[in-house]
């Protein structure tokens, strides 16, 4: 798959899938899944952005331990494409806050407290699939990994 398709399709994915899955570390080092409802891709800074309620357990693990994985999974089966991502969050103030407010907002959503936000990084070219079904379908895995900048 050429750069374009695959960049073409990530953001198909980015900005058309309602729900996402993170996964945090929890105090005794257990995974722990959460689905998020309340999310939105900020394309000029390369980020996801979603709200996180105050005293879940989930808000807890990344208040601790900044390290999570997102699960995106489009469920249009004609596609059926999905984005893996490793990333530190970190939570969003000032102006970033409301920034971040906005494009969560203007997706029909709603927010309850904080907002954290979570750097896609650089697509894992290696690591990143596609197939083709039976029915002639494509069937598109991107694995990104973050690269923290300063």
């Amino acid at each position: 798959m050429d750069d374009k398709t695959l960049n073409e399709n990530l953001l198909d994915v980015l900005h058309n899938t309602r729900h996402i899955t993170i996964a945090t570390v929890c105090a005794d080092g257990a995974p722990r899944c959460t689905p998020i409802g309340w999310w939105a891709f900020d394309d000029e800074k390369g980020r996801i952005v979603f709200d996180n309620r105050q005293g879940t357990i989930h808000a807890d693990n990344l208040a601790r331990d900044p390290r999570c994985f997102i699960a995106i999974v489009n469920y249009d089966q004609e596609h059926s494409r999905s984005v893996n991502i490793q990333t530190r969050v970190r939570k969003l103030t000032g102006a970033e806050y409301d920034a971040a407010k906005k494009l969560i907002l203007d997706k029909g959503l709603k927010i309850n407290d904080d907002i954290f936000t979570a750097p896609i990084g650089e697509i894992d070219k290696k690591k990143t699939r596609t197939d083709t079904r039976d029915d002639g379908s494509r069937r598109f895995y991107c694995y990104t990994v973050y690269k923290e900048t300063k």
